[in-house]
């Protein structure tokens, strides 16, 4: 008898049109879901918790200025619409056709032999090219925190090594 696997995936893809209605607030699965493919759907919805949390905050403690909750949907429905797109792309490169397959190496090779392309990949799929505009000039100002180079007896921090 051989054993068959018991789960399937398949691009089931959903976005709520607005993460708040009233008093209600959504976050994470809550407010999309996609495929698990690249990974990134615990990623997104803990930075929906990250963004919300600290905006909610801000409002209860009066500190907030007027319409701050209301940038959430905004800043975060953007972010989860990327990683939708990203999985949906992913199914569409394992449809078993010879236009698919043909993509597939095509993309393969760009990967493998143009480092700015599997960097900009790799920046899309891990979220550092997130970005809020708040206004300011400062390039680094609505960005996720960068890796800046901390280092303890030698070990970069940010080294998983």
């Amino acid at each position: 008898m051989a054993l068959h696997p018991a789960t399937r995936f398949s691009d089931t893809s959903r976005l709520v049109s607005s993460y708040q209605r009233g008093r209600g607030l959504l976050a994470g699965d809550a407010a999309h879901d996609h495929s698990p493919f690249g990974g990134q759907g615990l990623k997104v919805g803990l930075l929906d918790a990250v963004n919300l949390g600290w905006k909610l905050a801000a409002t209860v403690q009066r500190r907030a200025p007027d319409g701050l909750l209301s940038t959430y949907t905004s800043e975060r429905h953007t972010v989860a619409a990327r990683a939708l797109d990203n999985t949906r792309a992913r199914f569409a490169v394992m449809r078993p056709d010879s236009q698919t397959t043909a993509m597939r190496e095509l993309m393969a090779e760009l990967l493998t032999t143009q480092p700015d392309v599997n960097r900009s990949f790799g920046e899309m799929l891990s979220g550092v090219t997130t970005r809020y505009d708040p206004g300011e000039e400062d390039p680094l100002v609505g960005r996720l925190v960068a890796d800046a180079g901390l280092t303890v007896d030698g070990r970069d921090l940010a080294c998983t090594r």
